[in-house]
């Protein structure tokens, strides 16, 4: 009875570490799912936000060669903070993993400054305040440095 209550025992001992490394394994294999599904939404986010930077630039553009006034670039203006607004709102939803979290931060920065940019260009066009106009240029430039780090930190997460 000895010899069969130790191999019952040894049995026991097999299949529960059998059972871990099952367990790590499958954890291991949803935390690598989590992080593609984040670099996947993060690809498309980031696409989204150059799209939609090219796009109002190309507008602001037009302003700068005079084929529109300064009423045509608030109402157009006022189209794009909103779609903004939602790249902020899409940044902040993204479920990152411990390794991508800085990364997502500096974008919600990124995203953030932009769309600070463009709001005091808007006073600008309304008031003819220069410093509306040098705080619009100022928040632009910070809104390159937080998405170069961001960049910087994904790319350092892989």
């Amino acid at each position: 009875m000895r010899q069969k209550q130790k191999e019952r025992i040894f049995i026991f001992s097999v299949l529960v570490v059998i059972g871990l490394i099952i367990s790590f394994l499958v954890s291991l294999q949803l935390e690598n799912a989590k992080e593609q599904a984040f670099e996947e939404a993060y690809g498309r986010l980031v696409s989204d936000s150059r799209a939609l930077t090219q796009s109002y630039q190309t507008e602001i553009g037009k302003w700068n060669s005079k084929q529109y006034n300064n009423g045509t670039m608030i109402s157009i203006t006022d189209q794009y903070l909103p779609k903004f607004q939602t790249l902020i709102d899409r940044a902040k939803e993204l479920q990152s993993t411990g390794k991508y979290s800085k990364s997502r931060n500096l974008s919600i920065q990124s995203f953030q400054s932009e769309l600070e940019s463009y709001r005091h260009f808007r006073s600008f066009l309304v008031t003819g305040d220069k410093a509306e106009d040098a705080k619009s240029t100022q928040l632009l430039s910070d809104a390159l440095r937080y998405e170069t780090y961001a960049f910087a930190a994904f790319n350092s997460s892989h």
